[in-house]
C-alpha cells in the first residue's frame, strides 16, 4: 500500500458529505466555543463546511479555508442555500499561510485537520499563522486522533483492510467504509487507505473508490510543548468533546488554548 499524499483533495469534494454523513458529535462543543468568544471565528481546514455553517447558524460570524477549490465552492453552495451567506464565508488557501481578514477571537482545526501538518515544522508554521489570525488573548481549539500504538503498529492492517463503518443514506443505501493502515514509526506518520464503497438499496456495490492521505499523530505531552513553543497556553485538554478527561481509552484529544 502507498499514499498520494499529493492529491488536492478535489476529488473528494463530491463524495464528502456522504460520507461523513454521520458526523455531528462534535458540533456542540465547537459551537459552543465559538459562542463563548463571540466571534469572529477563523476554521482552518472546513471542507464543505459542516464546522462554519453549525457556528453561523447560532449567528457567529464565520471564515472557513480549505486547500481544495471544490469544497469551497460546495461550502459557498451551502452556505448559500441555507441563507447564511452574510454570516459565513469561504476561502481557498493552506493553513500554513493563508491570510484571512481578522483578527480572530477563535481560531478552529476541527476533525483532526491538523494531522495533515506532517513534519514538526509544519506544525509550528500552521500554529504560528494561526496566532497571527488571533486578537490578543484569542482562544485555539482543536482535535486530534489519540495515538494507539497498538492500532496503529498492527502490521496486519496493512495487508487487510478492516471494516471502519457503514453510514446509512438518505436512499436506503448505504456507504461502507474500509480501512487500511501503514505506519511509520520514525516519523509519526500513518499512511491511511479508505476504501469506499457505493451499495445500493439491493445490496449491489455501485462504485467502489479509493482515498489516501497520511496523518501525522502527536503524542499528548509533545503537543503541550507544541503549543508552549508557539506562544500559546493550555487551558484545557479534553479526551471527549462532551469535556471528559482523557484516559487510556480516549480515542481523541481536544485542545483548548490561549494566545499567550
Amino acid at each position: 500500500m502507498s499514499s498520494v499524499n499529493e492529491q488536492p483533495y478535489d476529488d473528494w469534494a463530491d463524495i464528502y458529505d456522504r460520507v461523513y454523513a454521520y458526523l455531528d458529535y462534535d458540533l456542540p462543543f465547537y459551537v459552543q466555543q465559538a459562542t463563548a468568544s463571540g466571534g469572529p471565528v477563523l476554521e482552518m481546514g472546513c471542507g464543505t463546511g459542516r464546522v462554519s455553517l453549525a457556528i453561523a447558524e447560532a449567528g457567529i460570524q464565520t471564515v472557513g479555508v480549505d486547500i481544495s477549490p471544490r469544497m469551497v465552492e460546495e461550502a459557498d453552495r451551502k452556505a448559500m442555500d441555507a441563507g447564511l451567506s452574510t454570516k459565513a464565508s469561504f476561502q481557498a488557501g493552506d493553513m500554513l499561510d493563508v491570510q484571512a481578514a481578522g483578527p480572530f477571537s477563535l481560531v478552529l482545526f476541527p476533525f483532526r485537520s491538523f494531522q495533515s501538518m506532517l513534519t514538526v515544522e509544519d506544525q509550528k508554521r500552521a500554529l504560528a499563522n494561526a496566532s497571527a489570525h488571533l486578537a490578543q488573548g484569542g482562544m485555539l481549539a482543536l482535535d486530534v486522533f489519540a495515538p494507539d500504538i497498538e492500532q496503529l503498529g498492527n502490521a496486519r492492517d496493512e495487508a487487510v483492510a478492516f471494516h471502519v463503518r457503514d453510514v446509512e443514506q438518505p436512499d436506503g443505501g448505504r456507504i461502507v467504509v474500509w480501512g487500511q493502515n501503514l505506519w511509520d514509526g520514525v516519523d509519526q506518520v500513518n499512511s491511511a487507505r479508505l476504501i469506499i464503497e457505493d451499495v445500493s438499496p439491493a445490496g449491489a456495490v455501485t462504485q467502489r473508490l479509493y482515498r489516501d492521505f497520511d496523518l501525522r499523530y502527536t503524542f499528548r505531552y509533545e503537543m503541550q510543548h507544541l503549543l508552549d513553543l508557539c506562544g500559546f497556553v493550555v487551558e484545557a485538554l479534553y479526551g471527549d468533546f462532551e469535556g471528559g478527561p482523557i484516559t487510556e481509552h480516549s480515542d481523541d484529544m481536544v485542545w483548548l488554548a490561549r494566545k499567550r
